[in-house]
This record gives structure tokens, C-alpha cells and sequence, in this order.
């Protein structure tokens, strides 16, 4: 009996042993850039895999695509400044490389605004807060979409995909007398009532002026110059007193007050109006 104990003894002990020997190994594998084409009878998938880098690029008349499928977008008409796609008609899908975010991802809800570098020109976007995720005042984007106008006749970018390129220095404000805010009007853009000298709507301007009013969410202003200016305070809180002398920074944009198209100011924070 003793002999049999130690026999299984042995081999239990060898057989320990054996399964101490063996090795567990995962090979090296990696998934890198590639993919293809996945399709059934009612969808199909275009999909690249581990691209570090996605966006395109645009010359004055081409356009790449870099790091990921289109799929079946159309052909975006690439155009060399802001000014130029305001020439568009709505509905027009267009390419923009190299524009300023005016304003962050957190400023507004479901639209942006970006403009040229030189300021003569600067155009919303209407977006989800998903598309423009990361964009801060100073961004530099590169913006598709379509080209709309808003219910007051503001021209917009609609439905845009923005890819953020780099950080740069944020522009400052455009200082203007009431009586300038709106502008004149473009081929597709607003007239604003008694509008004069050049169109300015979408650019970050600041103007100046004494609280004539408080009305619901708009603050009016007036420096003399011109027809109060109304100035969007909604979500804003310890606002100025009627009678207190302010300057305001924000967004040149445009409201409908009955049948007019009027100036109108959008503050980005509380921090944009000042004494």
C-alpha cells in the first residue's frame, strides 16, 4: 500500500511539473490603417481602423480628404474666404480651411461663430454641441456644411463637420458707434433697418453706450448715435442698471422686430459687458 502511495505521489508530482512547464504566450498583433468596404442589401460601410489624424485640406480649388471615408458626400465647392461663401445661395455645400472660432464650444447653444483672420468677414454655424466639442475662442477649424439663413436673415453654415487644426492667439472686438452694427446689406445677406457702411454681421465687435432698457431677455443701449441697440441677456445674470453707462463685446448678429430686421449683440459671457 505504501509502495502505491508513493507511485501516485510520483506522478502527481510529475505531472505538477509538466504543467509548470508550459508557457502562455499572446502574440504580437496590431490592427493598423486600412479596413474596407462591409455592405448588405440596405446599408453599406466604409470604415478605416487606428487613423491617428482625420480632416481634409483645400487649395483655392481642390480639396483632400485625409483619414477617413466621405462615403457618399457630395463634392463641397472649396472657397478662400467666408465672404465669398456668403455668396452662395442656400443649400450650397462649401468647404472653409483656416477660420477663427470667435467663440467656444460653451459660449451658445446649437451654433458657433468663426471669422476671417483679417475680420472682414464672419459667418455662424449651426451645430450640436457634439460637433464643435473642443473648439475655444481661437481655435483654427476647418468647417463643411451648407450654406442657410436663419428665421431673422442671418446667413449660417447648417449641419457643419469641423475639424479643429490648432491653437492660435483669440481675435479681439471690432469697435463700433451703434449706428454701424448690422451694416449694410450683401446679395444674400440682411439689411438691417437704417443700415449703414459695410455688412459686419457675424464678426465679434464690441460698441458702447447707456441701458436705455430692460426688456425680457434684450438690454437696450444707446450712444447717441443711432437706434437703441438690442443686446441679448438671456442667461445672464447681475445685469447693469438702466442708466449705467456699459461696453459690450459679442457676436454682430440680427433679430426681427415685427417687420424689421434689427441690429442685434450677443454677448459670449457675462464678462463681455462692462462699465
Amino acid at each position: 500500500m505504501r509502495m502505491v502511495g508513493l507511485l501516485a505521489a510520483t506522478v502527481f508530482l510529475a505531472s505538477v511539473a509538466c504543467v509548470a512547464a508550459l508557457s502562455y504566450n499572446i502574440d504580437w498583433y496590431s490592427i493598423n490603417s486600412g479596413g474596407g468596404v462591409a455592405s448588405s442589401a440596405s446599408y453599406t460601410l466604409n470604415a478605416t481602423v487606428g487613423q491617428p489624424v482625420a480632416g481634409f485640406s483645400t487649395s483655392s480649388g481642390n480639396l483632400h480628404w485625409i483619414g477617413f471615408w466621405a462615403g457618399d458626400l457630395p463634392v463641397p465647392t472649396a472657397v478662400s474666404s467666408i465672404s465669398a461663401a456668403k455668396l452662395l445661395v442656400d443649400g450650397t455645400y462649401v468647404s472653409i480651411a483656416g477660420q477663427l472660432a470667435t467663440t467656444a464650444a460653451t459660449d451658445f447653444t446649437g451654433f458657433f461663430y468663426i471669422e476671417e483672420r483679417d475680420r472682414h468677414s464672419g459667418i455662424r454655424g449651426a451645430a450640436s454641441d457634439a460637433a464643435i466639442a473642443g473648439v475655444a475662442r481661437g481655435s483654427v477649424v476647418n468647417v463643411i456644411g451648407t450654406m442657410g439663413t436663419t428665421d431673422s436673415g442671418e446667413r449660417q453654415l447648417t449641419g457643419p463637420m469641423v475639424v479643429l487644426v490648432y491653437s492660435d492667439t483669440p481675435l479681439g472686438p471690432l469697435g463700433m458707434p451703434n449706428r454701424s452694427l448690422g451694416g449694410g446689406s450683401l446679395p444674400f445677406g440682411p439689411a438691417v433697418k437704417n443700415g449703414v457702411g459695410l455688412n459686419n454681421v457675424g464678426l465679434l465687435v464690441s460698441t458702447w453706450g447707456y441701458v436705455s432698457a430692460i426688456s425680457g431677455s434684450d438690454m437696450l443701449i444707446t450712444d447717441g448715435s443711432g437706434d437703441n441697440v438690442r443686446v441679448s441677456v438671456a442667461g445672464l445674470a447681475n445685469l447693469p442698471s438702466q442708466g449705467d453707462y456699459v461696453t459690450v463685446i459679442g457676436i454682430s448678429s440680427v433679430t426681427k422686430f415685427g417687420a424689421d430686421t434689427l441690429p442685434y449683440l450677443l454677448p459670449r459671457t457675462r464678462s463681455d459687458i462692462q462699465p
